[in-house]
């Protein structure tokens, strides 16, 4: 039983700081489409927006981190992405914006 205690302690330990900065949650079917639009902050001393490219990364799991998709800002910073897993599991995506404000979101492909 004690043993069965100290894994299940170690196991929340051990996801929790993944859990934590994964960012929004989110669940959804096998093929369904998933789609992220954002905009992005201003650039360091300017009254304009960061302009540039931005970058989808993912994994499924604890896996290697994946450039999915990139894509440049519009010209008010605005960008969106689009994608359908094509397998089950947890897909943890990264954006990467020119303003350096990245964000995460965690998807449960069910």
């Amino acid at each position: 039983m004690r043993r069965r205690l100290l894994f299940f302690v170690a196991l929340v330990v051990l996801a929790l700081p993944s859990l934590a900065t994964a960012g929004l949650g989110f669940s959804l079917k096998l093929g369904s489409t998933f789609t992220i639009t954002g905009r992005t902050g201003s650039d360091a001393g300017k009254h304009t927006r960061a302009l540039g490219k931005v970058v989808l990364s993912g994994r499924w799991g604890v896996g290697p981190w994946h450039v999915l998709k990139t894509t440049t800002t519009d010209s008010d910073g605005g960008y969106r992405f689009t994608i359908t897993p094509r397998r089950r599991g947890n897909l943890t995506l990264r954006i990467a914006p020119p303003d350096h404000h990245a964000r995460r979101y965690l998807l449960h492909v069910s």
